[in-house]
């Protein structure tokens, strides 16, 4: 949940209702506030915000704000030009909903890409490295963008198993160990299988990296690491997940390479030894698809 939404819904005392709604007015405006200025502009007083900042789960008002203002940021950039959840209508043409589409996920990729930090996604990467087995968790369209990261993985040599969420998680307690790590899927961050098997992993002591939306939800919580992934979209008031879907795969692809360029030409004969050797059967005429003697350095 966004910070605005929470500003929006949450049981306020009515001095705070008075600072809550001067904030959702004013949004970037209160960047040059002080606690003491905004006290004086809503007729409350610093312990009141303080209060207020509080309740939203900040120690104290300059913490709010600095989320605050990078939330409403975030809302202001990217997918002016379109709806993520209706990118198209029923009245365009094949060409305009063509159109519509790529740029609607060039949009997504920019907005995926300002979200993820550096030291976030080393560290992500720090802990699939150290890892002895990747479990995934996911379910969806998002279990299917993940077997497509187990696949590139084990080509590698790195296991990722996929943990069922279907009941079985219940069981994972007994596959999971201390030295593994859990990377868990899921937009909405909030399906309860998901966060039961989040808890038993961290019970264990087991890293755990989240990949989730923006704003505030139980899965994030239990996260070593949390990387953000493009947050445009209703849950079910939509034509399709196209933003989650390629912010998500986009964010797995990263994963990948990051892991990849660790060990590069390890990695990449690797790669083409396997290829070479299960794929026998693929062949093309084109010479741009045609293979070489030694591979690209």
């Amino acid at each position: 949940m966004f910070i605005i939404q929470k500003l929006e819904t949450i049981h306020l005392s009515s001095s705070q209702k008075e600072v809550a709604q001067y904030i959702l007015d004013k949004k970037l405006e209160i960047e040059k506030l002080t606690i003491q200025e905004l006290a004086h502009q809503t007729y409350t007083s610093p312990a009141t915000i303080i209060r207020l900042a509080k309740k939203l789960g900040y120690e104290g008002y300059e913490s709010f704000k600095k989320d605050f203002l990078e939330e409403q940021k975030y809302i202001l950039t990217h997918f002016n030009h379109i709806d993520p959840n209706f990118p198209f209508t029923k009245n365009d043409t094949i060409q305009t909903i063509s159109s519509k589409m790529t740029t609607l996920s060039k949009e997504t990729l920019d907005d995926t890409l300002s979200l993820l930090k550096h030291d976030d996604l080393q560290k992500a990467v720090a802990l699939l490295q150290k890892a002895n087995i990747i479990h995934l968790s996911a379910i969806s369209y998002s279990l299917l963008l993940g077997q497509t990261f187990q696949l590139n993985m084990n080509r590698l040599g790195k296991m990722v198993h996929i943990c069922p969420i279907n009941g079985e998680e219940l069981f994972m307690d007994n596959l999971i160990h201390e030295d593994d790590c859990l990377l868990m899927v899921s937009y909405s961050g909030q399906i309860d299988s998901m966060i039961h098997l989040a808890r038993l992993a961290k019970r264990k002591g087991v890293s755990i990296i989240v990949i989730t939306s923006l704003g505030d939800n139980d899965l994030r919580k239990y996260g070593d690491v949390v990387l953000n992934i493009s947050t445009r979209e209703k849950l079910y008031s939509k034509i399709g997940g196209f933003v989650n879907e390629n912010s998500i795969k986009l964010i797995l692809d990263i994963l990948y390479a990051c892991y990849f360029e660790l060990n590069y030409d390890d990695n990449l004969n690797k790669r083409i030894n396997i290829s070479k050797e299960s794929e026998t059967t693929r062949f093309s005429f084109l010479d741009i698809m045609k293979e070489s003697e030694a591979p690209c350095q």
